[in-house]
């Protein structure tokens, strides 16, 4: 009986290892590994919160409005995804569709709003690297576009709301916030001077010898930062999908009763907290900070308070696993080829 085994088992090797090199095989394991790493933070992230605290979220709210409000957040989103399209442009990878880089962003972004501390981005970059003018040696320039991505939403973000922490009024509480955002912008804005007047190859030969090749290929992926035409069109973007997020906001508190005005507010202390929140969607941190400035500004109950922040992470959720999913779809039933990238 030995003397049979073992051929059996040595021959099954090479054909499992030949199934598994087939494109098609290969992308229906990675969809369902990508599936079900999806179903597994979901369930764990909505065990994460009491479903009677959802029930009594959604119990006065306008679900009309709601509709409306995941709908912005959704423009949003697209917005934020040609953003990273404008940086991928700029470092050469323009053949990349916009169909994909879209998908790319919202697989990245369902992940993100389910796993903890921003591990999504490495879905972003797996899901980006299936277009295969993407998957043609050039890891290092995909790597540095998301790092690109990361940091001009964040500083336009930033910006916007350390102005809106200037000219809106701000809870006793926080009240010093309004010194600290105007001390970071400052230095902010210097520090980008600074770096827009710096000469980079110098900077890059401070750098030892054996890291120079990693550094230079994460630096080709920013090449946004060198472009004028392609930065101007990504802050535009930016601005844009700054603009729908606090719209969405406007019009969720709204749905649940609440001043539409205090968008913006909301708005800032998500960006802050968010800095600190390591939860999956921020869950807990954002409620931190939300629930005393928003009744201590505007005299609101804390439950209904506590509930508009659970609606925020409920819309958010729905709506990026929605767009997720479809994306999720498009890139099965019409995955990228040469062909198309070529022309």
């Amino acid at each position: 009986m030995s003397t049979h085994a073992a051929p059996l088992t040595h021959a099954r090797g090479p054909r499992l290892r030949a199934a598994l090199r087939r494109p098609r095989v290969r992308r229906g394991l990675i969809a369902g590994a990508t599936v079900a790493m999806l179903a597994l933070a979901a369930w764990g992230a909505m065990h994460a919160v009491q479903p009677g605290a959802f029930a009594r979220a959604f119990a006065s709210a306008d679900w009309s409005w709601v509709l409306a409000s995941a709908l912005l957040y959704a423009v949003s989103q697209v917005a934020s995804a040609l953003v990273w399209r404008c940086g991928l442009t700029a470092c050469g990878l323009g053949a990349l569709s916009r169909r994909h880089v879209v998908n790319a962003h919202f697989i990245g972004h369902g992940a993100c709003e389910l796993l903890p501390a921003q591990l999504g981005q490495v879905v972003r970059y797996a899901a980006i690297r299936r277009h295969p003018v993407a998957a043609d040696g050039c890891p290092l320039r995909l790597a540095g576009s998301v790092g690109a991505h990361k940091a001009l939403d964040g500083v336009v973000t930033f910006i916007v709301v350390a102005v809106a922490a200037l000219v809106i009024p701000l809870p006793s509480a926080v009240s010093g916030l309004r010194w600290v955002s105007a001390a970071v912008l400052a230095g902010l804005l210097i520090a980008l001077v600074l770096a827009w007047r710096s000469d980079g190859e110098r900077m890059l030969a401070r750098v030892p010898r054996r890291l120079q090749p990693l550094v230079r290929g994460l630096a080709h992926g920013g090449a946004i930062f060198t472009s004028r035409r392609h930065a101007l069109a990504a802050v535009g973007f930016q601005l844009v999908a700054v603009g729908a997020r606090v719209l969405s906001l406007a019009v969720l508190l709204h749905a649940f009763g609440m001043p539409a005005g205090a968008a913006l507010l909301v708005f800032a202390l998500m960006v802050l907290s968010g800095v600190l929140a390591i939860t999956p969607g921020g869950v807990g941190v954002r409620e931190a900070a939300l629930v005393p400035a928003l009744v201590a500004t505007y005299g609101l109950g804390t439950d209904m308070t506590l509930a508009f922040s659970l609606g925020i992470q409920a819309t958010a959720l729905a709506a990026t696993l929605v767009c997720a999913a479809f994306a999720l779809l498009s890139q099965q039933l019409w995955p990228p080829t040469a062909a198309a990238a070529a022309a």
